[in-house]
C-alpha cells in the first residue's frame, strides 16, 4: 500500500430524499450527525465510527465535481461511492498517475460544523479515479484537513450496536473479473487474495472488499455495481431487538443479519459480530 493511502475513509450512499434516508437509517439504529451543506452544493448526514464513516449525500446544486453522484440518482439511490483515506491527495494523485491509474487533479472544498465555540469550517482535498477505470461505482481520495472538526474521539455511539465498516463487495460480470480486481490492486495499492473461482478479496487498512463475479440476478442495478456493506457489531441479539422494535425487515443466517430494499436505499446492509469479521 503507497504510504499515502491508508485505508478506508468512508463510503457514500446516494439518495434523492436525503430526509427520508436520516429517518430510516435512524430506524435502523445508526446515530447521524446534523445535515452538512457542502460549498459544492451536496449535503449529507454522515454516520461515524472509529476512523471511518458512512456518508448518505444527497446533490441540491449540479457541480462538476459531484456530476457522477448527479447521473447515478437518475437511476435511483444506491451504494455510489468508495472513498480512500490520504494524508495528501497530491502525493497520492502522482502515485495513482505513476502506477497507470488515471485521476483527476485534487480539488477542495468545506461544510460548515456546529462547535463548543460557535461553527468550524470542516475542510477537504479529493481526488477522484476516472469512474470508467472503476467498475462498480465512484472512487476518490479525501484527506482531512480539519479531522478534529469531522471525527468525534472514539467515534459514534450507535443505538444499534454498530462499530465499524468492515467490507465493500463489488459485483462484476464474471468475464470483467480478472480486469476489475487488476484495477483495485492498482488503486487500493494491494494485492489480492483469491477466494475461489467467482471472487478475490483485498484488505485495504481494516475493510475487506470483495470483488465477486457471481452477481445475484436480482441486483438493484445492471451491470458492475456496489451490492454490499458490512458493518461489526457488538451484539446482534440487540441489533435484531432495534431493528424488529422499529419493524424493520431483516433475515439472519450464520453470516449474520442482512437488510436490504427500500429502508437502506439500494445497499443491501450485512451486519456481523466483531469476532466474525472475514467470514462475511
Amino acid at each position: 500500500m503507497t504510504q499515502h493511502l491508508s485505508g478506508i475513509d468512508h463510503f457514500v450512499i446516494a439518495v434523492r430524499d436525503l430526509d427520508a434516508a436520516r429517518d430510516d437509517f435512524a430506524r435502523m439504529g445508526f446515530a447521524l450527525t446534523p445535515r452538512g451543506y457542502h460549498t459544492m452544493g451536496s449535503e449529507n448526514h454522515c454516520a461515524m465510527f472509529d476512523g471511518c464513516y458512512l456518508e448518505l449525500l444527497t446533490v441540491r446544486r449540479p457541480h462538476p465535481v459531484t456530476a457522477f453522484f448527479s447521473d447515478f440518482l437518475e437511476h435511483g439511490d444506491g451504494a455510489a461511492a468508495m472513498v480512500v483515506a490520504t494524508d495528501s491527495a497530491d502525493a497520492l494523485y502522482r502515485d495513482w498517475h505513476a502506477a497507470g491509474v488515471p485521476a483527476e487533479p485534487p480539488v477542495a472544498f468545506s461544510r460548515p460544523v456546529a462547535t463548543r465555540n460557535g461553527t468550524g469550517d470542516a475542510s477537504f482535498r479529493i481526488t477522484q479515479v476516472d469512474v470508467a477505470y472503476t467498475p462498480g461505482g465512484r472512487v476518490f481520495a479525501c484527506e482531512h484537513l480539519t479531522p478534529e472538526l469531522v471525527y468525534p474521539p472514539g467515534g459514534a455511539l450507535h443505538p444499534n450496536g454498530v462499530t465499524s465498516l468492515a467490507g465493500i463487495t463489488i459485483a462484476v460480470d464474471a468475464a470483467a473479473l480478472e480486469m476489475t480486481v487488476d484495477r483495485y490492486e492498482r488503486v487500493l495499492a494491494a494485492s489480492a487474495t483469491r477466494l475461489d473461482d467467482a471472487s478475490y478479496l483485498i484488505r485495504c487498512g481494516k475493510v475487506e472488499v470483495r470483488i465477486d463475479g457471481a452477481a445475484r440476478a436480482e441486483a438493484l442495478r445492471t451491470g458492475p455495481h456496489f451490492t454490499e456493506l458490512a458493518f461489526t457489531v457488538q451484539s446482534l441479539d440487540r441489533l435484531a431487538d432495534v431493528l424488529g422494535g422499529a419493524g424493520v425487515e431483516m433475515r439472519r443466517s450464520e453470516r449474520g443479519v442482512v437488510v436490504e430494499g427500500a429502508v437502506s436505499h439500494g445497499a443491501m446492509l450485512r451486519f456481523v459480530e466483531c469476532a466474525s469479521v472475514g467470514r462475511f
